[in-house]
């Protein structure tokens, strides 16, 4: 668990909240701290997954605090080096989503808070700091046996 700096939250890290007491805890650290960012692509994606207007309200209320990165001109071109350097390891098809949310990280210099292996074929060829949010195999319920 590294310390300090700012964690960029992904759609998978804040879903395993409802799994796991260890990630709700964790979010729940990391806001009180002032470290839990959000950016467009995690809210697009939270909001997208949201049944009614009622639960898109209740997250747009449970997010509202959250610091928000923004993806800017920078993240935008860093894109498609990122994509060239996946390829020439045959791993380009990474989802578009996690590409611009790494974008924003990278950015940002946040840590990118998961629980998703795409953030770690990524941080391979960016070199940027990304952290599972529990660990890798334990989440969606799963016992950590």
């Amino acid at each position: 668990m590294a310390l300090g700096g700012i964690y960029l939250i992904d759609k998978s890290a804040w879903e395993q909240r409802r799994h796991s007491a260890e990630a709700k805890q964790r979010l729940s650290q990391l806001a009180a701290r002032r470290q839990l960012a959000v950016c467009v692509v995690t809210m697009a994606e939270l909001l997208y997954s949201a049944r009614n207007a009622q639960e898109i309200a209740q997250l747009r209320l449970d997010l509202h605090h959250l610091s928000y990165l923004d993806l800017g001109p920078d993240g935008e071109h860093s894109i498609p080096h990122t994509m060239q350097a996946l390829a020439e390891r045959g791993q380009h098809r990474v989802p578009i989503p996690d590409l611009l949310l790494a974008a924003a990280a990278y950015r940002h210099n946040a840590i990118v808070l998961h629980y998703d292996s795409d953030f770690e074929r990524i941080a391979e060829v960016t070199g940027q700091a990304q952290e599972w949010i529990i660990p890798r195999g334990t989440g969606h319920g799963r016992d950590a046996a």
